[in-house]
């Protein structure tokens, strides 16, 4: 399970609860996996080009992955648009969950 940190950028406004949900709900994303080796995600103002970016750091404390982003708008929208289709793939799964037991229920 991978930790996240905020670097170097503010999340306000009135949906702050809703995009900081979002960040969490990423990081738990990415290093949800049991191969994965993803200690914690960065989010924030730490690229020497002046823009955000996404940071994966892995358990050794190296990073093998970054993702660079014009604006703070862009990486958020980013972070939103992975996490909306596994919201609705989870959705779908307990729906057919459900489904299938009263299915069961019902032939019982």
């Amino acid at each position: 399970m991978a930790n996240y940190r905020l670097c170097n950028m503010r999340i306000v406004g009135d949906n702050k609860v809703y995009l900081l949900k979002q960040l969490e709900d990423f990081a738990l994303n990415i290093g949800n996996t049991e191969q994965s080796k993803i200690k914690t995600v960065e989010f924030g103002k730490q690229d020497i080009r002046g823009g955000f970016s996404i940071t994966l750091v892995d358990k050794e404390d190296c990073v093998p992955m970054q993702k660079f982003f014009k604006n703070k708008d862009e990486l958020l929208g980013f972070v939103c648009g992975f996490n909306e289709p596994l919201k609705m793939f989870n959705a779908f799964g307990h729906f057919m969950d459900y489904k299938l037991k009263v299915e069961l229920k019902t032939k019982q």
